[in-house]
């Protein structure tokens, strides 16, 4: 499916968890996407860096699930957002976080269905939130694909092993 090992994935998901989600939200998951939830729930690449355009690193630490277990799963990371004012309303739907619990979405937007983007939801009030979202690839293979390895030499094994007990 990737060139890039998908690793500590908690199973998969079901075609009803994810038709449930578009149902509850109003929303279409892109095929793609939809292929990545029946392949993996959660977990996350062997290499967790992408580098955009513009030479800017963004960390992938881990996917949301679809399905609970360890981590919050998409349902209620889209509520949190929804009542939080988040940018859900323009249809970018968190599928991982960053460390400092940024989010990697996918657009359910007619315009770019299935782009990837990065958003950074912490930002001061009377801020416009669309200053705060950078498009990073066509779609989820070409995101997945395009991860390098982390090059400051630290194990983020370990890490994700510690939020799993």
């Amino acid at each position: 499916m990737y060139d890039n090992p998908f690793l500590y994935a908690d199973g998969t998901a079901k075609e009803e968890d994810l038709d449930r989600i578009e149902q509850k939200f109003h929303i279409k998951i892109p095929k793609e996407m939809r292929e990545h939830y029946l392949a993996y729930n959660g977990g996350r690449p062997e290499r967790t860096v992408f580098t955009d355009k513009n030479g800017d690193e963004y960390f992938v630490d881990l996917f949301i699930p679809v399905r609970e277990r360890f981590k919050r799963p998409i349902e209620k990371t889209l509520e949190l957002l929804i009542a939080d004012g988040g940018v859900i309303s323009d249809l970018l739907i968190p599928f991982a976080e960053e460390i400092e619990g940024n989010f990697f979405c996918f657009s359910a937007r007619e315009s770019d269905f299935g782009a990837i983007y990065y958003y950074k939801h912490k930002f001061e009030y009377g801020e416009d939130p669309e200053e705060h979202i950078t498009y990073l690839a066509e779609s989820i293979t070409a995101f997945i694909n395009a991860l390098t390895e982390n090059e400051d030499g630290e194990d983020d094994e370990d890490d994700l092993e510690d939020d799993e007990e």
